[in-house]
């Protein structure tokens, strides 16, 4: 009896294995062999100002058409402003 139920499992899983097996073996239809440039991605760029206050660090800065928001800002040993921007160029 177990031999029988072996056999027929056996046989089972055979046949769904044969049935399936042209779908795993479609080629892609699709044969595209041009080579397109891809544009670069957005990039996150950091961006240090200097300046005599803490007033004159705006929020927002442009730099060459980008636009740098501000993270940090500190006072340096001489009196003078840092400002940290980060922006995507």
């Amino acid at each position: 009896m177990k031999l029988k139920k072996v056999l027929t499992g056996s046989a089972l899983s055979l046949a769904l294995l044969v049935s399936v097996a042209p779908a795993f073996a479609a080629s892609p239809t699709n044969h595209n062999t041009s080579h397109e440039s891809v544009s670069p991605q957005a990039v996150l760029q950091d961006y240090y100002l200097g300046a005599k206050t803490r007033a004159e660090l705006k929020n927002v800065v442009d730099v060459f058409g980008a636009k740098f928001y501000l993270k940090d800002a500190w006072q340096n040993s001489d009196g003078s402003w840092t400002g940290f921007y980060q922006g995507w160029v």
